[in-house]
């Protein structure tokens, strides 16, 4: 952290781009985007996998609030679709609802992962 500190001290990130499956989930980004946030920086999380992650992050992102940018993985990604849904669909300002479920909001279907997993294993 003395070296994150060090960089928002220093004036040298304009953008931070964790990614949330390596900095310690929700939890262990929290803080670091807040402080980012307070120091003027763009948050554009970084996940490219499956849905559960890339839900986790567009939480964050929500979260977080400013004008920063979700990454997709633009290949075709089943078990991503399976999980995820809701960000496959885009409304005209390249934005997807996040809804009200509890949590990140998806509850996995357990046919239709196993349907993702047999289509992507060929």
């Amino acid at each position: 952290m003395l070296r994150f500190d060090a960089a928002l001290q220093a004036g040298v990130l304009s953008v931070l781009q964790p990614d949330a499956a390596k900095w310690g989930g929700i939890s262990g980004c929290w803080p670091v985007i807040r402080r980012a946030r307070a120091a003027g920086l763009r948050y554009c999380p970084h996940y490219l996998g499956a849905g559960v992650g890339l839900l986790a992050s567009a939480h964050l992102l929500a979260a977080a609030g400013g004008d920063g940018s979700l990454e997709v993985d633009a290949n075709d990604n089943p078990l991503r679709t399976a999980v995820a849904p809701a960000l496959q669909h885009l409304d005209e300002d390249g934005c997807v609802s996040l809804g009200d479920a509890a949590g990140i909001g998806v509850e996995p279907d357990p046919q239709r992962i196993a349907e993702a997993i047999r289509a992507a294993a060929g």
